[in-house]
């Protein structure tokens, strides 16, 4: 009997060319669209942003200096204080650093273009859309940073940067480096008033060299391996939600109610629907990866232990289906089914990284492995990168645990009797 109730609800699903399309043509297209367009942030590779940027300076450095160096005369510094403040700040002045350390520097100038524009060119270049931001440096800046950097008392001075709201990412790419460059010169500011001693421009040069390397020995995930993985393992989670759909259908069908009738053991039911969904969950990630495999490349090291992660998430998602069917069978609605394809998944989806961990804290990573979804998978990304099975034994506790407190669940909730099934 079991068989023969796996048999008509596969079929079932199997003559439904919508659900298949979303089942399977959707993650496919994602995949495709995502994996590509984002390929060369996830994958280090240079990006394609240009920032022009203008810069328009009212003040004299050279004057300012001078003036400066004035002031300094006639402070309470000793005389030996007084040179090596004098020297140091020479080598300090904020709007040369600015240029010529953070702006011009050769390893930015692939994605920054620098204009000096006269100050009364500023309301023409204003208009000028080809611009991502304007920085306006203003009379008295280098007198100012350099006496709050060195003497007590001084007002701290200000840029001022205008933004073009059309060039949103370079626009910000310029006001992250302007920032961190305030807060560097402050730090310098603070060590100038602490230490009254020399300071030299190393302290304003963060640029460490280096490469990126992996911690261990593996190979990196590229952008369509993790869309392949992240859209798999959302869309398969929709295969419970259609289960618990089609099962409530068949209650309106009055189907429960005759197998009811006939002394069919409703367990029997019960078990077919989860079954059911588990073979669908593991059809559907089959085809997904092995089309990925043809198209894209995404192989697997091993497939022994592919096919038990993908057991065991299937599992999670049949002990989903059943909860689905239970509910709506005590709810006499799909209510259940509806708020999890619509609502549920993408929650699940967003907190289990299917879209990517760049808007994800560390509290929300450490709950989305906690996710059928998420657990699958930090699973299959373990696989990939060639690790052994033994290394995904958290992630298998963790979909073996959940599909068993879920399972529990659902055969305590799935009604007895027929009618209205409460």
């Amino acid at each position: 009997m079991i068989v023969q109730f796996i048999k008509k609800q596969l079929l079932m699903m199997i003559r439904n060319p919508q659900v298949l399309l979303i089942l399977i043509g959707m993650p496919l297209i994602l995949i495709t669209i995502l994996g590509f367009a984002l390929g060369s942030v996830m994958n280090g590779e240079d990006v394609s942003v240009k920032a022009k940027v203008a810069i328009i300076e009212h003040g004299d450095n050279a004057q300012e200096l001078k003036d400066f160096e004035k002031k300094l005369e006639t402070s309470t510094l000793p005389p030996e204080a007084r040179e090596a403040v004098s020297q140091s700040a020479r080598r300090l002045l904020p709007v040369e650093l600015l240029k010529s350390e953070v702006l011009k520097r050769p390893e930015l100038k692939k994605y920054i273009s620098v204009d000096e524009v006269e100050p009364g060119d500023l309301a023409k270049t204003k208009e000028d859309d080809s611009y991502s931001a304007i920085i306006e440096i203003p009379e008295g800046f280098t007198l100012q940073s350099l006496s709050s950097m060195f003497l007590e008392g001084e007002q701290t001075p200000q840029l001022k940067l205008y933004r073009n709201e059309g060039k949103e990412l370079t626009s910000n790419l310029v006001e992250d480096l302007l920032v961190s460059f305030q807060k560097q010169y402050s730090l310098s500011a603070v060590i100038g008033r602490s230490s009254e001693a020399a300071l030299s421009t190393d302290t304003m040069d963060t640029g460490v060299k280096g490469t990126v390397s992996n911690v261990e020995d593996r190979e990196p995930l590229t952008s369509v391996t993790y869309f392949a993985v992240g859209m798999s393992v959302m869309f398969v989670l929709y295969i419970a939600s259609n289960m618990g759909s089609f099962a409530y259908q068949e209650k309106e069908d009055h189907v429960f109610d005759r197998m009811i009738l006939a002394n069919v053991p409703v367990w029997k039911y019960f078990v077919s629907i989860l079954v059911t969904t588990v073979i669908l969950a593991i059809l559907q990630l089959g085809i997904l990866f092995g089309v990925c495999a043809i198209i894209f490349d995404v192989t697997w090291p091993d497939i022994g232990s592919f096919l038990l992660v993908t057991t065991a998430l299937s599992l999670a998602v049949g002990s989903i289906g059943a909860l689905l069917t239970s509910l709506n069978y005590r709810a006499n609605s799909e209510t259940f089914s509806n708020f999890f394809s619509t609502v549920a998944v993408t929650v699940f989806a967003f907190v289990g990284g299917s879209f990517g961990e760049m808007f994800s804290s560390d509290f929300i990573q450490k709950v989305g492995v906690l996710t059928p979804n998420g657990a699958g998978m930090a699973a299959y990304f373990k696989l990939f990168q060639g690790y052994p099975l033994s290394s995904v034994y958290s992630e298998m506790l963790t979909l073996l645990i959940f599909t068993l407190i879920i399972l529990t669940a659902a055969a305590l909730l799935f009604p007895k009797r027929g009618g209205m099934a409460k």
